[in-house]
């Protein structure tokens, strides 16, 4: 974790917070002093999936399917 985003090349030296697979995005939250955690392609999507149910999206799964599309 950082204070600073990590870079596209930096952020694929990572590995994921959560799992510890190969890094493939960041995540940040004001809760943990906006420190950027580097997260892998399955647990970015876990996430937006848990977060878009969490904010009552009914279309959620419509929303995830496209995010999986965009983020190959």
């Amino acid at each position: 974790m950082r204070k600073q985003p990590y870079t596209e090349t930096g952020i694929k030296k990572c590995k994921c917070f959560r799992c510890g697979k190969p890094a493939y995005s960041q995540w940040q939250i004001c809760s943990l002093d906006n420190k950027y955690f580097p997260i892998c392609r399955e647990c970015d999507i876990k996430l937006n999936k848990l977060v878009l149910k969490f904010m009552k999206f009914t279309f959620w799964k419509g929303i995830i399917e496209k995010y999986k599309n965009i983020t190959l």
